[in-house]
C-alpha cells in the first residue's frame, strides 16, 4: 500500500511541475508579444526624445509595459557603469497581471565631442526582466544608438 501512495505523490508533483512550467511559458509568451506589439505599433513615445544643447544631449525614453501574463512583471533599465561623460537615471517598473506600467529612462551625454568622428558610440546598458517569483533575464545592450553624431 505504501508504494502506491508514493507513486501517487510522485505523479501529483510531476503534474504540478508541468502546470507551473506551462503557465510560466504562457505568461512569458503573452508578455513578449504584448511588449513587441507596443514597440512595433509605431508608438513614437516609446523611442522618446533627444534634446541637444551645445555638445550635451539628453535622451528620454518612455515605454509602456503591458503585462498580459499571469505573474507580476518587473522591468529595469540602467547603465552598467556610468562614466564622467554619461549620466544615467536608471528606472524600474513593477506591473501586475492585466495592468500596464510606464518605464521612464533618462540618459545625458555631457560632451558629444568625445564621439566625434566615430561611428562606434558604445554606452553599455542593462535591460532586466523578471516574472516574480519564477524567471529572471538580464541582457546587456548598447544605448549608444540613441546618441546623435558629434557635438557642436
Amino acid at each position: 500500500m505504501g508504494i502506491w501512495a508514493l507513486r501517487g505523490v510522485t505523479v501529483a508533483i510531476a503534474v504540478i511541475v508541468l502546470l507551473v512550467i506551462g503557465t510560466v511559458a504562457y505568461s512569458a509568451y503573452e508578455d513578449y508579444t504584448a511588449v513587441k506589439a507596443e514597440l512595433a505599433g509605431g508608438n513614437q513615445q516609446a523611442v522618446g526624445a533627444a534634446v541637444l544643447r551645445g555638445s550635451t544631449e539628453t535622451v528620454s525614453i518612455n515605454i509602456t509595459v503591458p503585462n498580459n501574463g499571469l505573474y507580476p512583471l518587473n522591468v529595469t533599465l540602467g547603465c552598467d557603469y556610468p562614466t564622467t561623460n554619461v549620466v544615467c537615471q536608471g528606472t524600474s517598473v513593477d506591473v501586475s497581471p492585466g495592468g500596464q506600467g510606464v518605464l521612464r529612462f533618462r540618459m545625458t551625454v555631457l560632451d558629444l565631442s568625445v564621439f566625434e568622428g566615430s561611428d562606434n558610440k558604445v554606452i553599455n546598458g542593462t535591460v532586466a526582466i523578471s516574472m516574480t517569483p519564477f524567471v529572471g533575464l538580464t541582457v546587456g545592450t548598447d544605448f549608444g544608438g540613441f546618441v546623435k553624431s558629434g557635438g557642436s
